[in-house]
């Protein structure tokens, strides 16, 4: 496996950020809600970014890039969900799958200091094993919680994994 780096979104990677995301729209929105076709103008694309970096910076989400050399792999991200839970969330670019770089990137993530969060956690769909393998290879532990959603006219079913930070 390359080495994987971890690092905080900033403005300057907006333009390798948005060939990224418009690379993998169709590869990503196979499995999760579509943006819409506004989110990748480059005007909307930018306040989207710019909304994250306030967020970021007002400590009320995690932002981050991950990197193999100058290349974007994937994205990875921690959301309050309430006063002392992140839920953490990531998406790996289509030809970067496989290569242990969710893995990686999680392990780096968990070494950060993350500002409030006792405790962090994480869904996923019952059926993503590679997920479900990221998160256990990274330390969560399925906690049981399950919840369905219908989407695309079937249900989806999501298994919450845990991750207890020591503070």
């Amino acid at each position: 496996m390359d080495r994987v780096s971890v690092k905080a979104l900033r403005l300057q990677d907006e333009a390798l950020l948005c060939e990224f995301e418009c690379e993998n729209r169709t590869y990503f929105e196979r499995s999760v809600t579509s943006r819409g076709d506004t989110y990748y103008e480059p005007e909307s694309f930018h306040q989207a970014l710019q909304q994250l970096l306030s967020e970021q910076a007002d400590v009320d989400g995690c932002y981050y890039l991950m990197w193999c050399e100058d290349t974007i792999v994937g994205r990875r991200n921690v959301h309050h969900t309430d006063a002392d839970t992140g839920e953490v969330g990531y998406r790996v670019g289509a030809e970067h799958g496989g290569r242990g770089y969710a893995t990686a990137a999680l392990r780096q993530l968990l070494t950060f200091e993350l500002p409030g969060f006792k405790r962090l956690r994480a869904e996923t769909t019952s059926n993503n094993v590679a997920s479900q393998r990221v998160l256990v290879r990274a330390g969560f532990i399925r906690d049981g919680e399950v919840r369905q959603i219908e989407w695309g006219g079937r249900t989806l079913t999501f298994n919450t994994y845990v991750y207890p930070l020591d503070r």
